[in-house]
């Protein structure tokens, strides 16, 4: 079932666009230029390798907050289903990231002929930073998500407020700075302050994996979110499969 849904939601993307799938790479790359040329306007001259960064945070936040989104929503958005047959509802939940994760691995290839004209060659941490990164944004949505759920099957604020904290997410993520930029101008207990996004790391990790700059990342910082990922998955599972059956009644 997961993987018919997956398949559906990957195919009804993109069934009707002309450009169809390039969109994957179309996209972040456009939005890529707009901020990044929106960067050298504000603050002048940025790293030689802020093109890249810029291309992978755009992708790495996209995957997360859509997924976010699509889990936050997984119950309503799946009440046609769920009145007709009983089935385990957290594939309602799951199926849509798993859809975003597959779209947003495809996206990354958009970072090849970047790569390729900064004259980047990515290192042996590749293998584990990348795939970490990804992994930890993607069981960090589907945490959340499954959290808010049955509460948003209840009370549909809850999406629209979830939109707006992604829309603000945008800014206070690395997405558009990074973890250099952070630890340089903030120190101390500001840069723990900016750390406890739990984004933090799962964005620098995917850039680090990519353009093979040197591991900086404090130790502790790293415990943190990866504790953070998984207890906000294990909360999210545990407390949408208590509560998904009593809130179906308001769907």
């Amino acid at each position: 079932m997961i993987k018919n849904l997956v398949k559906r939601d990957i195919k009804s993307r993109y069934s009707r666009a002309f450009i169809g799938f390039g969109w994957t790479f179309l996209e972040p790359l456009l939005l890529s230029i707009v901020y990044y040329s929106l960067f050298i306007i504000i603050a002048g001259r940025p790293d030689k390798l802020y093109p890249l960064q810029v291309l992978t945070g755009v992708i790495v936040w996209g995957h997360f907050s859509k997924s976010l989104q699509a889990s936050v929503v997984s119950l309503t958005k799946g009440k046609n289903l769920i009145k007709q047959v009983y089935f385990p509802r957290e594939i309602l939940a799951i199926s849509p990231v798993i859809a975003q994760f597959c779209i947003s691995c495809t996206s990354l290839l958009a970072v090849i002929p970047i790569m390729y004209y900064l004259n980047v060659n990515p290192e042996i941490q590749i293998l584990w930073m990348l795939p970490l990164g990804l992994f930890m944004s993607t069981i960090l949505a589907l945490g959340i998500g499954m959290l808010v759920a049955p509460l948003n099957a209840i009370v549909q604020d809850i999406e629209h407020l979830f939109k707006f904290i992604t829309r603000a997410g945008f800014f206070v993520s690395p997405v558009m700075w990074t973890y250099e930029m952070a630890s340089t101008r903030a120190d101390g207990k500001l840069l723990d302050a900016v750390m406890m996004n739990p984004m933090v790391v799962p964005l620098t990790l995917v850039r680090k994996g990519l353009d093979g700059s040197e591991f900086n990342l404090e130790i502790n910082h790293m415990i943190y979110s990866i504790s953070f990922s998984i207890l906000a998955l294990f909360i999210g599972i545990t407390i949408f499969k208590k509560c998904e059956a009593k809130v179906v009644k308001y769907l």
